[in-house]
C-alpha cells in the first residue's frame, strides 16, 4: 500500500520569528493536509511542547527541531537539528546562553539606530518579539511600526542588511561544536537551505564535521538545485529533508504549505538515522 502522507520539516512559530503560535501552526498544517511537521524555531525549543500537545489533538506528528546559526571558517550557515532530547542539559544551556547573546546583539542594533536619530526603543522591539528569541525581524517590525520605513523589506535594505548601518554580526558558534552537541543530545544535524550561496568547500567541511543530511526541498531551491543537492546526498549517504521554511509574515507563504514537503517515508528514514548513544 502506497503511503501518501507528507511532512514539512522546516516551520517557525512566535517562539522565534514566526507569526503563529505553536498551536495555530499545527492547526494550519492539518488544514493543508500535512501529517507531520517539525517546529524549527531559531535557536529556541520553547514551542515544541505546546506544538506536540496540539499535534496529539489534531493528529499531526510534531518532530522536535531547532534551527541553529553556526559558522564554518567564519561563513555563517544554518543547521536544522531533529529528534534530540528536548531536556538535554547541554543543549538547553547553549540555547539559553545564545538567547542572551541575541538580546545583546539587538540592543546594539537599537543603539546604532538611535545614534542615527531613529526614535526606536528596546522596549518596543521586545514587545514585538513577545516571548520569542529576539532577532532582526523584530527590529524591522518595530521600524515599520514607528514609520521609520514604509515597508518591512526597506528596514533590511536601509538599515539591517549585512554590512548595513545598523548591522551587528551574530555570535559565532562553530558548526563542528554544534553537530557534536546535537549528536550528544541524541539528534541529527541537517544543512538548511544551502541554495546557490553555500560553497562546495563549506558543504564538504560540514560533512567531515559529522553532518547527517541536507535540506534539498526549499522555496529557494529550483529543480536544478534540488537535483544537485540530492546527488550530494546520494554520494555521501546522507539524509534528505525538506520544508516550507514557513514564518507566516508574507501572503505567498501559505502557498508553500504542502508544496515544499517530503514524503513520510523520508521522515522515517531520517528517524532511523539517529546516531547510537556514545557508550
Amino acid at each position: 500500500m502506497i503511503d501518501i502522507r507528507r511532512a514539512d520539516l522546516h516551520m517557525h512559530t512566535t517562539c522565534s520569528d514566526g507569526v503563529l503560535s505553536p498551536t495555530e501552526l499545527v492547526r494550519l498544517a492539518r488544514r493543508h493536509g500535512l501529517h507531520a511537521i517539525a517546529v524549527t524555531d531559531h535557536d529556541c525549543i520553547d514551542g515544541i511542547a505546546e506544538a506536540q500537545a496540539a499535534g496529539k489533538a489534531h493528529h499531526v506528528e510534531v518532530v522536535p527541531g531547532v534551527e541553529l546559526s553556526v559558522t564554518v571558517d567564519a561563513t555563517e550557515v544554518h543547521l536544522l537539528a531533529y529528534f534530540f532530547d528536548v531536556n538535554h542539559q547541554g543543549l538547553r544551556e547553549h540555547l539559553n546562553a545564545f538567547r542572551e547573546k541575541r538580546r545583546e546583539r539587538v540592543a546594539l542594533m537599537v543603539e546604532k539606530l538611535r545614534a542615527q536619530k531613529v526614535p526606536i526603543t528596546m522596549a518596543h522591539v521586545e514587545q514585538r518579539a513577545g516571548d520569542g528569541v529576539l532577532a532582526r525581524p523584530h527590529v524591522a517590525q518595530a521600524l515599520l511600526d514607528i514609520g521609520a520605513v514604509e515597508e518591512y523589506g526597506e528596514a533590511f535594505e536601509r538599515y539591517l542588511r549585512d554590512g548595513g548601518p545598523a548591522f551587528v554580526a551574530k555570535p559565532l558558534f562553530p558548526a563542528a561544536e554544534a553537530l557534536a552537541m546535537v549528536h550528544e543530545a541524541g539528534g541529527i544535524g541537517v544543512l538548511a537551505h544551502p541554495g546557490h550561496w553555500t560553497s562546495d568547500h563549506t558543504t564538504m567541511a560540514l560533512i567531515q564535521a559529522g553532518l547527517d543530511g541536507i535540506e534539498t526541498i526549499h522555496p529557494s531551491h529550483d529543480d536544478m538545485l534540488t537535483r544537485y543537492y540530492r546527488q550530494i546526498v546520494r554520494d555521501f549517504a546522507l539524509i534528505e529533508t525538506g520544508g516550507s521554511d514557513y514564518h507566516g509574515g508574507f501572503p505567498d507563504e501559505a502557498e508553500r504549505l504542502g508544496r515544499y514537503s517530503v514524503s513520510y517515508a523520508l521522515l522515517d528514514r531520517a528517524r532511523r538515522a539517529i546516531p547510537l548513544p556514545i557508550p
